[in-house]
């Protein structure tokens, strides 16, 4: 798991955005939203004070005040402008009758209805006081929050910080440089050495080989139907492997390659797109980027899988990591807002790279709160693409880690029917708990 530092970040008010942000803007065809689950044990005292008290620590913060400002042509890139935090930000749920499978189809509703306007916020905090059945909770309803929040502010480790924040930590999110938009010749020959370099270092065995192109598999098929969210929870002596990354790395390996092969797919080649954070300052919002890791389907035995899940990992980080890619950001930097709208509109790979995405990222020390209520577990579903239509969420707070899933019908069916059987689903759920066990 990735971990957020406490640099204080002090955005530009009327700063251009960068590419890597605005990306997720240009793409207007995905619902790009990051939804933050947090479970807190109990209900407040008081809801209105509990929300009243998140809003204050809101407004105190630069990073959850900021708004775009879209330019009138409707060609350019968005710029940051600092705002207020508005009431409507947070919205308390009727939620009384509500158990935590109800929670998640609430949930999903969110993901698929309730866009944000970055406009007018580049985030909301939904609240739900008394549902029951909740991940690790002592028993009693409790209380469950939902940050969602838009993908050009945050990623996965900036998002759980600024969550932070409305939660009481004292951390600001980590800082962000903004680059001054010039010299685009100098900064386009310099990425074209890095990434020569880059060539050299890959021959000479100190960097790994980019990922190739892998077969796609019925989780690669565009997504048509509502959101199925599912969290599993588990302490982190309870999980497979060293880290909580790789064992979840293990048990979706285990779960999704028996559930292919059943249906007649060939799951040899299983690839996963983990997101990596970049090397140096972060210049955006955005500091990380995708890699692709072998989930090795075809080794039975645990204990090796674990040990090349491992090398994998830390051969992809070990490329990220590179001069050459934070170079090429630089260069992209300068890359006109048109040509970035029309290179995203035109986003249709010839070839799959990944068949399912697995993010993960720890959110720190169970030391939130929400109303005097403790945390317990926190969970996140990463958005689906048209090219792949399977996610989970590795969210570690405290000790405990919830593994989530978000998927379609359409994407885990039996690919020899015409009809998606939300049976299938839940047999994959069933191989994913199974995976789970600590055993290797």
């Amino acid at each position: 798991m990735t971990r957020s530092d406490s640099r204080v970040s002090l955005p530009a008010d009327g700063s251009r955005m960068m590419p890597a942000d605005a990306w997720y803007l240009f793409a207007e065809d995905l619902r790009t939203d990051q939804f933050l689950v947090y479970g807190f044990a109990g209900c407040p005292v008081s809801v209105e004070r509990a929300v009243g008290e998140a809003a204050e620590r809101a407004r105190a913060c630069c990073d959850l005040r900021l708004k775009v400002d879209n330019p009138r042509s409707g060609l350019g890139f968005p710029r940051w402008v600092l705002g207020d935090v508005e009431p409507g930000q947070i919205i308390v749920h009727n939620s009384d009758q509500l158990d935590w499978p109800g929670f998640l189809q609430a949930t999903s509703r969110l993901i698929e209805q309730h866009r944000l306007d970055t406009a007018q916020a580049m985030w909301r905090l939904h609240v739900f006081v008394g549902v029951h059945g909740v991940p690790a909770s002592p028993g009693l309803p409790s209380t469950v929050a939902v940050v969602q929040m838009s993908h050009a502010l945050a990623d996965g480790v900036r998002s759980s910080a600024l969550a932070g924040v409305l939660f009481g930590r004292s951390e600001n999110p980590p800082e962000v440089a903004p680059l001054p938009f010039h010299f685009p010749f100098a900064r386009s020959f310099e990425a074209l050495r890095a990434r020569r370099e880059l060539a050299r270092d890959t021959a000479a065995g100190r960097v790994a080989e980019p990922a190739g192109p892998v077969p796609a598999l019925s989780t690669n098929n565009t997504p048509n139907d509502p959101p199925i969210l599912r969290t599993f929870v588990r302490h982190r002596t309870q999980l497979p492997g060293k880290s909580a990354t790789i064992g979840a790395l293990i048990a979706i390996s285990e779960a999704l390659s028996g559930y292919l092969l059943e249906r007649g797919e060939d799951p040899s080649s299983l690839t996963a797109l983990v997101p990596m954070a970049n090397a140096g300052l972060a210049h955006a919002h955005n500091h990380s980027g995708p890699e692709f890791i072998r989930l090795f389907p075809d080794v039975t035995d645990r204990a090796e899988r674990a040990r090349l899940l491992a090398a994998e990992f830390a051969d992809r980080k070990n490329r990220r990591q590179h001069a050459a890619l934070a170079t090429n950001a630089l260069a992209l930097a300068n890359l006109p807002g048109p040509l970035l709208r029309w290179i995203q509109s035109r986003a249709l790979p010839q070839s799959v790279m990944g068949n399912a995405v697995v993010s993960s990222v720890n959110r720190g020390p169970a030391d939130l709160t929400f109303g005097g209520c403790p945390v317990v577990m926190s969970a996140g579903y990463p958005f689906l693409t048209p090219e792949i239509g399977l996610t989970h969420g590795i969210h570690g707070i405290g000790e405990m880690v919830s593994i989530s899933v978000n998927t379609t019908a359409s994407n885990i069916s039996d690919i020899n029917t015409t009809a998606s059987n939300i049976s299938d689903i839940e047999e994959y759920l069933d191989r994913l708990n199974f995976g789970l066990r600590p055993q290797l």
